[in-house]
C-alpha cells in the first residue's frame, strides 16, 4: 500500500475525473501504481505513459478489466468512443503529472534524503550509504535501474512514514535530466561520485558530462550538504553558495574525510584506511569498490554514524547481481560485471580483474553504447588497454567491438577472439578455462553479456 490517497490525485493541475464513485474517491492508501498493463493489479493505479516505443494509452481499457482504480491519460489521448465508460483521471501530460504526485509526496517528508549521481559508482555508493544507515534505521532506496524520469518519481512516492532516510540514484543521458530529477527529489544531502565518460551521445564531451552532473549540486536549496569528491578536477572546481560541504578525497590535501588505499586480497578486495584511524576490509572487489566506500563514509559520518559502525556495515556488504558480482563455476571464478559499460568502467573492471592473485585471466568484452562520434576511438583505446594487461585470452561480443579488434595491429589478434553469440562465447571460454582461472564479462547492456551464465557447461 501506498501512503496516497485518491483525493491526492485531485490535487494535481488541471486534474479531472471521469466516471469515478464515490467509494473510489474515499481510498486513503491506493494499493500501487503501475505503468506496465501485463503487471496491473486489481486496486493499482495505472499511469499510461507514451514512449517512443510504446504508448501505455493503447492498454487502458484492458487494465480496466484487470480491476484496476482508474487509469491517469493524457487528455490528447482521449477518445470519446473509446474511453468514455472507463474510470479515469484526465490531465494535460501524465509524465509531468507523474512528476507533480511525487514531488507533493517528497515534500510530506522531513528527514535526510541523500541524492547520488556520478558517471561510475552512483549505484553502489547508494547501496553502501543505505547498508551502512540500515544499521540504525528503515531507510527507503531506488531499487534497480529506477533512476529515470519514470523509475524516480514512482520510487519517491513509496516513501511513507516507516522510512527515517531515503537514497535516491539519479541517472542521466541528455542534459536537463537531472535538474528535472532534483526538483522531484530535492534532496537535502548530494553526492557526484566523479566525472567521466558516460553518455557522450547525448552529452557531447566530458565538459558536457561535468555540466549535466554539477546540476545536482546547482539545484540545491540553501542549507543542504553537498559531498565533493576533490580528487575529481570538475567537482573540486565546483562553488555553490549557501549550501554545506563535505569534502573527502585519497590524494586531495585537505579534505574532511580522508582515504587510503590498504592491502588487497588475493580476490581483489581491498582495504579503505579512513582517516588514518580505521580500517576497513571490503567483500567487494575492485580499488574502485574502495573510492565508493570513501564517498559512503563521508555521507554517513556527516549524518552522524561512527567510524566503527561505518567500518562494521562496510565490512558485511558484498556486490550485488551484475555489478562486479563473484561467482563460482567450475573451480573458476566468473566477474559479472555486465549491469553497464563506458570507458572507465571498462578500465577499472579490468584493473580489478588483474589484482587478483590466482589463475589465468580471461575478458570477455562487449559493446559500449551511447558514446557518439568518439565511440570508435574508444573502443579501439579500451581493448588497446585490455592487451597491455596481457591476459590468457579476451572474446569479444558486439559489432562495435568487433570492429576495433579488426583495427588492431595483425599482432594483437592472436589473443583474441570474435564471438557471434554469448552461447559461442560461453562454449570457446569454457573449452579454455582450467580450474583457479578468472573471466571477466563486462559489457553495456544491449549487449546482454550475462547470458553467457547461462551457456556454461552444468557444474
Amino acid at each position: 500500500m501506498l501512503d496516497v490517497s485518491v483525493k491526492d490525485f485531485l490535487a494535481l493541475q488541471q486534474a479531472e475525473f471521469v466516471n469515478i464513485s464515490d467509494r473510489v474517491l474515499k481510498i486513503r492508501h491506493i494499493k500501487g501504481i503501475s505503468i506496465d498493463s501485463r503487471t496491473i493489479e486489481p486496486q493499482q493505479v495505472f499511469w499510461a505513459i507514451k514512449g517512443e516505443n510504446f504508448d501505455g494509452h493503447t492498454f487502458i481499457p484492458d487494465v480496466t478489466g484487470k480491476g484496476a482504480l482508474f487509469s491517469v491519460m493524457n487528455r490528447a489521448s482521449y477518445r470519446s468512443e473509446i474511453h468514455a465508460r472507463l474510470p479515469l483521471l484526465i490531465v494535460p501530460d501524465t509524465l509531468k503529472a507523474l512528476h507533480e504526485l511525487a514531488r507533493a509526496h517528497r515534500l510530506r517528508y522531513n528527514i535526510p534524503v541523500i541524492a547520488i549521481t556520478g558517471s561510475n559508482g552512483k549505484t553502489t555508493t547508494k547501496e553502501m550509504v543505505a547498508h551502512i544507515m540500515q544499521q540504525k534505521m528503515t531507510v527507503h532506496k531506488t531499487h534497480g535501474n529506477r533512476n529515470n524520469q519514470i523509475g524516480c518519481p514512482l520510487t519517491v512516492v513509496e516513501m511513507n512514514e516507516m522510512h527515517k532516510a531515503a537514497v535516491f540514484e539519479l541517472g542521466t543521458n541528455q542534459f536537463g535530466e537531472i535538474r528535472v530529477l532534483s526538483k522531484i527529489v530535492e534532496p537535502n544531502h548530494a553526492l557526484i561520485t566523479l566525472v567521466g565518460d558516460t553518455h557522450l551521445e547525448y552529452l557531447q564531451d566530458r565538459d558536457g558530462v561535468a555540466r549535466e552532473k554539477l546540476d545536482l549540486f546547482r539545484y540545491m536549496k540553501a542549507g543542504a550538504t553537498i559531498y565533493k569528491n576533490m580528487d575529481d578536477p570538475y567537482i573540486a572546481a565546483f562553488h555553490q553558495e549557501g549550501v554545506r560541504e563535505v569534502t573527502y578525497g585519497f590524494e586531495a590535501p585537505e579534505v574532511q574525510v580522508k582515504g587510503r588505499l590498504g592491502r588487497m586480497d588475493e580476490m581483489g578486495c581491498g582495504q579503505l584506511i579512513l582517516n588514518e584511524n580505521t580500517t576497513i576490509s571490503l567483500k567487494a572487489p575492485g580499488w574502485h569498490n574502495v573510492r565508493n566506500a570513501l564517498a559512503a563514509a563521508a555521507v554517513t559520518l556527516n549524518l552522524g554514524f561512527s567510524e566503527q559502525e561505518i567500518a562494521s556495515a562496510l565490512s558485511t556488504y558484498e556486490s550485488f547481481e551484475k555489478r562486479m558480482q563473484v561467482i563460482h563455476w567450475n573451480d573458476c571464478i566468473i566477474l559479472n560485471d555486465t549491469y553497464n559499460a563506458n570507458p572507465a568502467s571498462m578500465l577499472l573492471a579490468m584493473d580489478t580483474l588483474m589484482s587478483m592473485e590466482r589463475g589465468e585471466k580471461f575478458m570477455a568484452l562487449g559493446d559500449m553504447n551511447e558514446l557518439g562520434v568518439q565511440s570508435e576511438e574508444m573502443h579501439v583505446r579500451v581493448l588497446r588497454k585490455a592487451l597491455e594487461h596481457r591476459p590468457r585470452h579476451i572474446f569479444i561480443l558486439g559489432e562495435k567491438m568487433s570492429r576495433a579488434a579488426e583495427m588492431l595491429p595483425p599482432a594483437g589478434l592472436k589473443t583474441i577472439t570474435l564471438c557471434k553469440s554469448q552461447h559461442e562465447l560461453a562454449h570457446k571460454a569454457s573449452a579454455m578455462m582450467k580450474a583457479g582461472d578468472i573471466l571477466l564479462l563486462k559489457a553495456s547492456r544491449g549487449i546482454q553479456m550475462e547470458k553467457v551464465l547461462a551457456g556454461l557447461p552444468a557444474e
